[in-house]
C-alpha cells in the first residue's frame, strides 16, 4: 500500500506555517493550555500517539496531493472498516487475520484478472496473504498511525493556531515538508496531517471520532469469494488508496 503522506513524501525546507493552517489562524492565542508547546518535537509526536490510542478508535479522512482518497474508520486491535482509492474505490472490512475488499467489477480486476463480471460482481473479496500484505496498514489503529504519522521524527513546532476550530500546535518535519497538528488543550491528539503543497482540496489527511464505537464485522460467509482458493494470474498489484 502507497500512501503518499509525511512519512514518504519529500520537498525543500519547510516554510513557518503550512498554507491552511495560515487561513485559519487567531489572534490572542500565545501558548497551548496542554503544555505541549513547551515540549521537545519528539516527546510531542509520542506523547499525541499515545494520546490517539488510549481513545481505542479513531477516523482517518482525507485526500493527499497525488489524488489518494482515504476514509476509514479504525478500532484499536479489532481492525478498519473503510473505502480507500485513486481511479477506482474499493471498500475494506480488515482484521490482523483477514482483509475483505469489494467494488465494482473495475476495480475489483486490480485484484484477480479481468473477467470479473459474472463471476465476482456483487461479492466480498478474501485477499490472499501475499496481497492482503498491502493492506496490512489497516488492520490495526496503533499500526496505521505509527507508519503515517510516526516514521519520521519532527523537528521544529509552530505556534499555537486554531485548526478546524480547535487550538493546535503544528509538528514540523523538514525533510518531507509535512505538518502534523495536534491539540493544544486537553489530550494532544492528533487532529490534521497536511503534505507538502497542501491545498483545501488535496494534501489534508484528518483525524476525527475518537473513542466512538466503530464496528468491524466481516461480511457473510455467502457473501465471500476466497481468492486463497483461486489461482490468480499474475503478481498482483499494490493498490494505491
Amino acid at each position: 500500500m502507497t500512501i503518499a503522506l509525511t512519512a514518504c513524501a519529500s520537498g525543500p525546507e519547510h516554510p513557518a506555517v503550512s498554507p491552511l493552517a495560515q487561513i485559519s489562524v487567531e489572534e490572542g492565542l500565545t501558548e497551548a493550555p496542554n503544555g505541549v508547546d513547551e515540549l521537545a518535537p519528539a516527546e510531542v509526536l509520542q506523547r499525541s500517539l499515545a494520546a490517539m490510542r488510549a481513545t481505542g478508535s479513531y477516523r482517518v479522512t482525507g485526500t493527499t496531493v497525488g489524488g489518494n482518497t482515504i476514509d476509514i474508520a479504525f478500532k484499536d486491535g479489532v481492525g478498519s472498516v473503510g473505502t480507500v482509492g485513486s481511479d477506482t474505490t474499493v471498500q475494506l472490512v480488515a482484521t490482523p487475520g483477514a482483509v475483505f475488499v469489494t467494488g465494482d467489477p473495475e476495480s475489483l480486476a486490480t485484484y484477480v484478472g479481468a473477467d470479473v463480471d459474472t463471476t465476482l460482481a456483487g461479492k466480498w473479496l478474501l485477499i490472499s496473504p501475499e496481497a492482503a500484505s498491502s493492506f496490512a496498514i489497516f488492520a490495526d489503529g496503533s499500526t496505521f498511525a505509527a507508519a503515517v504519522l510516526g516514521a519520521d521524527d519532527p523537528e521544529g513546532l509552530t505556534a499555537v493556531r486554531e485548526v478546524d476550530g480547535v487550538p493546535a500546535v503544528g509538528l514540523l518535519f523538514p525533510q518531507t515538508g509535512g505538518t502534523l497538528w495536534v491539540a493544544a488543550t486537553g489530550e494532544p491528539l492528533p487532529l490534521r496531517l497536511e503534505e507538502k503543497g497542501a491545498s483545501a482540496g488535496a494534501g489534508v489527511i484528518t483525524f476525527s471520532d475518537y473513542g466512538t464505537e466503530v464496528a468491524v464485522t466481516p461480511p457473510a460467509e455467502d457473501a465471500v469469494v476466497d481468492l486463497t482458493k483461486i489461482p490468480v494470474p499474475g503478481a498482483t498489484p499494490t493498490p494505491t488508496p
